[in-house]
């Protein structure tokens, strides 16, 4: 590892990372630098502008106004005081966002496409599936034990495909089938391992067995995913589907280049809904108020999450399009796919977590001044090794230490930097990168 010159922070003292192997929820909040955060999972990847609307207010009066869009499609509220929580519940509660049980929260971790139903390229509506599965894990105890990360996703595909984004369990409707199938996979080291395929009917109880059955696997440790078990554990899982049509040799996403995400969504000529980024990842309750009311205004009632921190609200006619486009661009939303800030994965840093040695939002802000960076489409920005921001490797990796950046290429945070730079070093990034790192 080459190292260039450096500069100690000396006014920040991060904890050692820790990876603390579960996700916050409502009912089972995590404790970081600004506060508590309470974490929303929508049910079906959706929440309509009412819910919308009194989120800003929890996230207003309870906590410090802040919200994240994270990259497994939730929401979360930041700088919640603890003397506030039972304030919060009652709240969520108020809105239909409250589980029955912390445990019943935290198994319902499922990312369901952002246009399933409004996509005509999607050739099923893979909502009422989404549904199905979501109620068997919260009333299934026996899943409960699952792992606080383990995830499930449910893809429609289309223009939008979830093929990107890790799970440990797959549902996926063909492109080419009919009548229509959904292919169950699993997450390997080398990507999805399809196991079968099903009737859109029957395929969420196929991934509860699964899923049941990862749980009786004997697994190289508690946290184990799918990813890590051995070819036994994987014999096991197979054998609990017991009948189950042939799976895809593969599924390729349905476009070979990543489609715009934000702005207006056509599909063959129609428009179906508009993207809103949130910069780096970030709303204030103000915005998030706003826009709310604007898409209500619209006759636009819900906003669908995904995993690349954006929005998605259903559009009718290109008036109500360039109407709330309008609003997101004067909220300082990114509605136009050529922003630099959309190719950046930034976690939020100091001061709001206690792991991180600089203020990556900052660091991401004054990099996207100077984009576009040569053979640099993906960057992430890290407070530390942990990575949080991003799991996937990124063409561009800045992980913020006690020296500075270390700085890998087309890996993770976690991976040995081939350099150190100082934080000075950020103003000329371009230059740095000439340098051969």
């Amino acid at each position: 590892m080459s190292t260039h010159s450096t500069e100690t922070n000396e006014t920040t003292t991060a904890e050692p990372p820790s990876v603390k192997g579960w996700c916050p929820g409502a009912l089972r909040p995590m404790q970081t630098g600004d506060g508590l955060i309470v974490r929303i999972r929508p049910r079906c990847g959706a929440l309509d502008a009412a819910q919308m609307i009194a989120l800003a207010d929890i996230a207003h009066r309870h906590g410090n106004g802040l919200i994240d869009l994270t990259r497994r499609a939730n929401l979360q509220l930041r700088g919640i005081g603890e003397r506030h929580l039972p304030d919060v519940w009652t709240a969520l509660s108020r809105i239909g966002l409250m589980d029955p049980s912390a445990d019943a929260e935290s198994v319902r971790n499922v990312m369901v496409s952002p246009l399933a139903g409004l996509d005509p390229s999607q050739r099923h509506d893979i909502r009422p599936l989404a549904a199905a599965l979501e109620k068997s894990l919260a009333e299934t105890p026996a899943l409960w034990p699952l792992p606080g990360k383990f995830g499930f996703v449910v893809d429609g595909g289309g223009l939008l495909p979830l093929d990107g984004e890790r799970a440990d369990i797959r549902l996926r409707a063909s492109t080419a089938d009919r009548p229509v199938t959904i292919a169950l996979g699993i997450d390997s080291s080398t990507g999805t391992r399809w196991l079968g395929s099903f009737d859109p009917s029957t395929a969420a109880a196929a991934a509860i067995r699964v899923a049941e059955a990862f749980v009786g696997t004997p697994k190289p440790t508690p946290r184990a995913r799918m990813r890590d078990l051995d070819a036994g554990g994987v014999s096991m899982l197979q054998s609990a589907l017991e009948t189950a049509d042939a799976p895809p040799a593969a599924i390729a996403p349905d476009r070979p280049s990543a489609a715009d995400r934000v702005g207006r969504i056509d599909v063959g000529g129609d428009i179906v809904a508009v993207g809103l980024g949130a910069p780096l990842g970030r709303l204030t309750a103000d915005a998030l108020a706003a826009l709310a009311n604007a898409a209500a205004l619209t006759g636009a009632g819900t906003f669908r999450l995904s995993p690349w921190r954006a929005l998605y609200v259903p559009v009718k006619t290109g008036a109500e399009a360039a109407s709330l486009l309008a609003t997101g661009r004067d909220l300082g939303l990114v509605t136009d796919a050529r922003d630099p800030l959309i190719a950046i994965d930034a976690c939020p840093g100091t001061p709001a977590c206690r792991s991180a040695w600089a203020d990556t939002r900052a660091a991401a802000r004054q990099i996207a001044a100077q984009m576009p960076l040569p053979g640099v489409a993906s960057l992430h920005i890290s407070g530390c090794a942990k990575g949080c921001a991003r799991s996937r490797a990124a063409d561009l990796v800045l992980v913020a230490g006690p020296a500075g950046f270390g700085i890998v290429r087309h890996g993770i945070a976690s991976a040995a930097p081939d350099a150190v730079i100082a934080p000075t070093a950020l103003t000329d990034l371009p230059a740095v990168l000439r340098t051969g790192i």
